[in-house]
């Protein structure tokens, strides 16, 4: 029972991340006016799983580490952050506007329990990598009822 479970939260996950990146492919050549009205941005992120970790890869090149705020919340990771405008200042005329500045959210649901103890995170050359070491697994075990 509990390994369909398992596989029908896999395949959740799956069909979750699928509508994100589609709807990310979407809206990828945004229009500089629409930009300004959205309060938060979205980096690119993949989140995937070896036999001990599951791990979670942020893009977020030009983005101060001090910047960064990575929080667990029960099953959910929430990673916020801020990249500041480096344009000079004054009167600018955009041709393209692909990179986006300002604050920027991304929560993660995570599939299984983890070691919070143990999570690592590090930042280098523009990405963000989180280490989550999964939970050791209890084995079920028979209990020995006494009599009373």
């Amino acid at each position: 029972m509990n390994s369909d479970n398992d596989r029908i939260f896999r395949q959740i996950w799956k069909m979750q991340s699928e509508m994100e990146r589609l709807l990310r492919e979407f809206f990828a050549s945004k229009n500089p006016l629409l930009m300004m009205a959205e309060d938060l941005w979205r980096p690119p992120t993949d989140v995937f799983e070896t036999g001990s970790n599951f791990v979670v890869k942020m893009e977020i090149a030009g983005v101060k580490q001090e910047d960064i705020k990575i929080t667990l919340s029960g099953d959910t990771l929430i990673v916020r952050g801020r990249r500041e405008d480096t344009f000079p200042s004054g009167k600018r005329n955009f041709r393209q506007m692909e990179i986006n500045h300002g604050a920027f959210e991304r929560v993660i649901l995570i599939p299984a329990p983890i070691d919070e103890e143990n999570i690592r995170a590090s930042y280098k050359d523009g990405f963000l990598e989180i280490t989550l070491p999964k939970a050791q697994q209890i084995e079920s075990r028979s209990i020995e009822i006494k009599a009373t």
